[in-house]
């Protein structure tokens, strides 16, 4: 019955990469449409992927002619007062500046719609300085438009409080915890290239950035190899450290034993073959990639990058940025039996659906 109240959906991402948050913001977009509704997606850039090509016969997607989508944002509310938008009735964004963008659209009446927000990161913990300002301006201006701030943990919701002590005042913040999408890993399953069926290797997941931590675990990795002569490091994705990345990989002459092939499509089937699946990061929102290595694997080790992740059961865990607990428990994935680890994960990613998801959100509009 709540289903059949929302009819049109605006979508907003910064690019048509489908990685993290963005991956979230498509996922309900597929979502919604399965539910009968109609969904339109803008991308703040230029087509530079192929992230939404397999939805643009099922959604009006528009790419704006932009490199930045920090120019992308300052042109979205232009467009949409140029454009017909008053069938949206709903929009759905997942990035701090989006998110205030389209809360100012809404102050300025125009967009007549809920606008929906969710926290993709712990913001005044990754970011300092100059960047900072210019995040926190996007809150002020534009957060008091919105009808629902999500945030995926407690912690998360607690740092906003904090760190914006008066805005969070007129903000309707509720802790939602990230979805899981089940059907997502048929598309993203398929034959590995034989080098990795035939090879053994831990594997982690995610942009090539700083936030991710993959400098520890290239370092973590490099004291594993003494132990575990014919292991293999497979780092999927894509991002600005790349460069600085391959030059410590040659530093610690391990050329030939950790691979960065970039963002791969079957993810589910790296996480599947990985002798262990590592989450290495600094800080996180909550981890998506996470939740898929669980679905696959039962070896899975996770920094404390995040809040919640203290309460996933059965996972190996360790602080950040501490090389030395990372390799620990790194070792004891590969050693100990974990099979015992699957139908205790099946039931925590089950409690995950988009289903409950969305009735827990709708549930919390005003």
């Amino acid at each position: 019955m709540l289903y059949n109240i929302y009819k049109t959906w605006l979508l907003v991402l910064p690019t048509d990469s489908i990685q993290g948050s963005e991956h979230i913001v498509q996922s309900f977009g597929r979502f919604v449409l399965q539910k009968g509704h109609k969904c339109k997606v803008i991308i703040l850039t230029k087509k530079h992927s192929k992230g939404w090509v397999p939805l643009e016969q099922e959604m009006e997607v528009t790419y704006f002619n932009f490199s930045s989508y920090f120019l992308g944002a300052f042109w979205l509310i232009p467009y949409l007062l140029l454009k017909n938008n008053k069938n949206i009735t709903h929009s759905f964004s997942s990035q701090t500046i989006i998110n205030g963008t389209l809360g100012l659209a809404k102050r300025l009446r125009v967009l007549n719609a809920h606008v929906i927000v969710r926290e993709s990161n712990s913001i005044f913990e990754l970011l300092k300085g100059y960047k900072l300002k210019i995040y926190s301006l996007f809150y002020h201006l534009g957060y008091k438009g919105s009808s629902l701030v999500i945030t995926q943990t407690d912690y998360m919701k607690n740092q906003l409080v904090s760190s914006l002590p008066q805005l969070s005042k007129k903000l309707h913040i509720k802790t939602i915890p990230n979805p899981f999408n089940f059907q997502d890993i048929n598309s993203k399953k398929a034959a590995l290239e034989p080098f990795y069926q035939n090879t053994k290797f831990i594997v982690a997941a995610g942009r090539l950035a700083p936030a991710k931590g993959f400098d520890i675990l290239i370092d973590a990795f490099g004291r594993l190899t003494e132990q575990n002569p014919h292991l293999h490091l497979v780092i999927l994705g894509e991002g600005p450290q790349r460069e600085r990345l391959n030059h410590q990989i040659n530093a610690h002459g391990l050329t030939d034993r950790i691979h960065m092939p970039g963002y791969v499509n079957n993810v589910y089937s790296f996480f599947e073959k990985a002798e262990v699946c590592v989450l290495s990061s600094r800080i996180e929102g909550f981890p998506n990639v996470l939740l898929q290595m669980m679905s696959q694997n039962t070896a899975v080790v996770a920094t404390l990058s995040a809040g919640g992740i203290d309460e996933i059961p059965q996972i190996y865990t360790c602080p950040t940025e501490n090389k030395e607990a990372l390799i620990i428990a790194i070792q004891k994935a590969l050693k100990e039996d974990t099979t015992n680890n699957r139908p205790i994960f099946d039931a925590y990613l089950k409690a995950r659906t988009w289903e409950n998801f969305y009735s827990e959100m709708v549930m919390h509009l005003p």
